[in-house]
């Protein structure tokens, strides 16, 4: 287990009790499958960073390959530091109880709130050129990603953090994987309601499913509400059915595991009932991130050139955000 782990990067240190000597513990700030992630101090420097806890049983399979995934995808970002993405600081590792479990320690920047978070807390009213700032971000995080050949796979609002500076941050590669241009994965991992229709339909996938969930936060950037949300997979094709008509038979995926046959002709709405409150601009961009057809959607790169994007500034705000309690 710990030479795999080793082997994905290089980066994981032996650990001991010393780790309690160096950080000290503050609040817990999320829960995800494999870990909890808490507040915790430098004792000696006092930095603020999030350490993300995973504890596992050892078994005769070996580390999970989503931990191995994560661990090689910040160790490939680690070395190409970028602004948003969030970068990792160290990584310990150790095992306890009778070599049985397996404790893993990755240290982050710490960010003052998730997308998620900051969506429900802030004012609803939040300025136009405020949404298009986030999104850009978004954007040349992903752009980032996909030319380190790395496909997030599980991009949603709680995966992008933001800071009072107006700093994004894409976090959380727990499910990413390392992609070549021609690769086509075959596994559904991306959180259901940024799900693309090729992922929901079991199909083959490349880099464009972070394009169409970025489509899906775009709309929630300015909406507050999930573009698509269904609770079951077939839900959310309805969903998704529903405000943008039914894939023709082209844009029908091969090999899935619906028929086409198996829904009624549905007609795709109004851009106005799909996208609320985003600038025709915006909803246009949308758009283009949520075409049917993968090959057909914007590349991260290419969005970045967008009108909705001319004369927006990516870098920190001078007037921070207020405090949200």
């Amino acid at each position: 287990s710990l030479i795999s782990l080793r082997m994905a990067g290089e980066i994981v240190e032996p650990w001991d009790d010393n780790i309690n000597k160096t950080y000290k513990q503050e609040n817990i700030i999320g829960k995800g499958a494999y870990g909890v992630v808490y507040t915790v101090t430098h004792i000696h420097t006092g930095q603020i960073f999030a350490m993300k806890k995973m504890e596992m049983r050892v078994s005769e399979e070996g580390v999970p390959q989503s931990v191995i995934r994560e661990i090689s995808s910040l160790a490939v970002l680690g070395k190409k530091k970028h602004e948003n993405i969030n970068t990792m600081h160290e990584s310990l590792c150790g095992v306890s109880n009778n070599g049985t479990t397996l404790s893993i320690y990755l240290v982050m920047e710490k960010c003052d709130w998730d997308l998620y978070a900051f969506l429900r807390d802030i004012p609803r009213d939040m300025p136009d050129m405020q949404c298009r700032v986030i999104a850009m971000q978004i954007f040349r995080g992903v752009d980032f990603l996909h030319a380190n050949n790395i496909v997030h796979r599980d991009l949603k609002p709680q995966n992008v953090l933001i800071n009072k500076d107006q700093t994004v941050k894409i976090a959380d590669f727990g499910l990413s994987r390392t992609y070549s241009s021609q690769s086509c994965f075959t596994t559904t991992v991306v959180t259901l309601w940024y799900r693309s229709p090729e992922l929901l339909l079991q199909t083959s996938y490349n880099s464009a499913v972070d394009i169409w969930a970025i489509g899906c936060i775009l709309s929630e950037i300015y909406n507050r509400r999930p573009l698509f949300s269904g609770q079951t997979e077939a839900q959310q094709l309805l969903a998704t059915f529903t405000k943008m008509g039914l894939p023709s038979p082209a844009e029908w995926p091969r090999g899935a595991v619906i028929e086409r046959s198996t829904y009624h002709e549905l007609p795709r709405l109004p851009d106005p009932l799909i996208f609320g409150r985003m600038p025709q601009e915006g909803a246009d961009l949308a758009k283009s991130c949520l075409d049917y057809q993968p090959e057909r959607r914007c590349s991260a790169r290419t969005a970045l050139s967008n009108r909705f994007f001319h004369g927006v500034s990516h870098g920190p705000s001078p007037t921070p955000l207020r405090e949200i309690n």
